[in-house]
């Protein structure tokens, strides 16, 4: 991704420092420079925006993008920039904010490296979740994350989801041509049917995958039949291959959820 006139005018920190106007989105450890070589030597860093928001196509400028990933925590993601003159690395936290059409995030915290061989690991202690930056196995900055706003999040998933669409498109004017399709999701597993003129199926189906944008059911017997339901911009996008299968069309129905 890319971040318009986000300037580095230099990349010797052993951790950035968050701007006067904004506030740290996670807490963090701080680890001495002369811990690990990993880390820049601390200098001024003026042009760093903790809790700058920007848009992924942004363009760059003084750093071209070395890496970026998603964590396990919900909506946090990382990039690893590296800067045209000097060649040292920044690692950054970011956030998701929301996707119309061009995804936005926000920069939550930096950590200036000399290397980017670092490792990102992710573990859950009581209601928190910690997202640790090593090197070597070596510390060099934790965050923490609140672990409740992240099943809060995946619960939106549980409810009732359904579809009308045209199963016998040859007969559109006749109202036996549509069909029905009903989701019933709760927090482990779903009830699948699809009705029409044609078949009437029910499906047991467990929960296999959630994340905040995307839940992934399978048959409790077959974990490679799947239903996958995406949310984009509002709306709940399913794809299947069983219904695919079943009604002879290659098609993504829109539910609605009740």
């Amino acid at each position: 991704m890319k971040i318009k006139n986000l300037v580095i005018s230099s990349l010797f920190l052993v951790t950035a420092i968050a701007c006067k106007e904004g506030k740290s989105y996670a807490k963090s450890t701080d680890i001495s420079p002369t811990q690990d070589t990993v880390v820049a030597k601390k200098a001024d860093q003026k042009d760093i925006f903790i809790n700058k928001e920007f848009f992924s196509g942004d363009e760059l400028v003084d750093v071209e993008i070395f890496k970026t990933g998603k964590t396990d925590i919900d909506s946090v993601n990382y990039s690893i920039y590296k800067s045209r003159n000097s060649g040292k690395y920044i690692f950054s936290l970011e956030k998701f904010l929301k996707n119309d059409d061009v995804e936005k995030y926000r920069i939550t915290d930096t950590v200036n490296l000399n290397s980017p061989d670092i490792a990102i690991n992710v573990q859950t202690v009581g209601d928190k979740k910690l997202l640790s930056l090593k090197s070597d196995q070596k510390l060099l900055k934790e965050w923490s994350f609140n672990n409740k706003t992240v099943s809060a999040k995946s619960n939106e998933w549980v409810g009732n989801f359904s579809c009308r669409f045209l199963r016998m498109k040859e007969e559109s004017g006749d109202p036996r041509a549509y069909g029905m399709i009903n989701l019933n999701i709760s927090k482990s597993n779903a009830d699948f049917k699809l009705d029409s003129y044609v078949e009437n199926v029910k499906k047991d189906l467990m929960v296999i995958e959630k994340k905040p944008d995307e839940i992934i059911l399978a048959e409790k017997n077959n974990k490679n039949a799947t239903f996958k339901i995406t949310k984009s911009n509002s709306k709940y996008l399913l794809k299947s291959d069983f219904i695919n299968t079943t009604v002879g069309e290659n098609d993504t129905y829109e539910l609605t959820k009740k």
